[in-house]
């Protein structure tokens, strides 16, 4: 078997007779008593027409999920998927990603001792780097690479926002997310499309099933 000891001399190794030894070792690794896969064993198998996912983000990852519209003037913003909120206070920075559903994914802060050590002061400019470059970097852990940022005119003459979104595009995390993915719209009704039990629709004369 692959995992027995196969005794090689190593004076002949060195002068270079070696061919019986090594075509021996290819015998022993190339002769197997069954095969591998055999497409007989895998006759029976049937492939499911139901696929149930099992990845709550998967359908966001492909830009597939629906995105909330909200009203036609609604302020703040609902059309995202997470979102990048920067919050400058005077004692402490923080950011965070916030999803739609209100729960945050992944956030950083100078209350953090990891990154409070390395700073002079927790509300400066340096500071909000700082927990840029840290937040971006945890975004990419996480399977983040866009999120999206509702820019505001007061965060153009902010150095604060400017350096934060100075350090989360230099950490290669895009402040826009794709567009939804739209299915076209197809008027009528699939008869030929499997439902939810994975069975065709039946056409009756009476009804008709949607």
């Amino acid at each position: 078997m692959f995992g027995e000891p196969t005794d090689i001399n190593h004076q002949d190794l060195r002068k270079g007779n070696f061919n019986h030894n090594i075509s021996f070792i290819l015998v022993r690794c190339l002769s197997t008593s069954t095969s591998v896969c055999s497409a007989e064993e895998n006759k029976d198998y049937k492939v499911n027409p139901v696929f149930l996912n099992r990845n709550p983000r998967n359908l966001e990852y492909m830009n597939l999920a629906y995105k909330r519209r909200g009203w036609r003037f609604q302020a703040p913003r609902k059309d995202y998927y997470n979102k990048l909120i920067f919050e400058p206070g005077n004692s402490q920075t923080k950011a965070y990603i916030e999803h739609w559903q209100g729960t945050r994914v992944v956030e950083a802060s100078t209350k953090e001792w990891a990154i409070r050590k390395h700073l002079y002061s927790c509300t400066d400019v340096s500071a909000a780097k700082a927990v840029g470059s840290v937040l971006a970097r945890r975004c990419l852990e996480s399977g983040l690479t866009c999120v999206f940022y509702d820019e505001q005119p007061e965060d153009k003459n902010s150095e604060k926002y400017q350096s934060f979104l100075t350090a989360i595009k230099e950490g290669h995390v895009e402040l826009t997310e794709p567009e939804e993915i739209v299915p076209e719209y197809k008027p009528g009704i699939d008869y030929e499309k499997p439902n939810r039990l994975a069975e065709k629709k039946i056409y009756k004369d009476d009804y008709q099933l949607a």
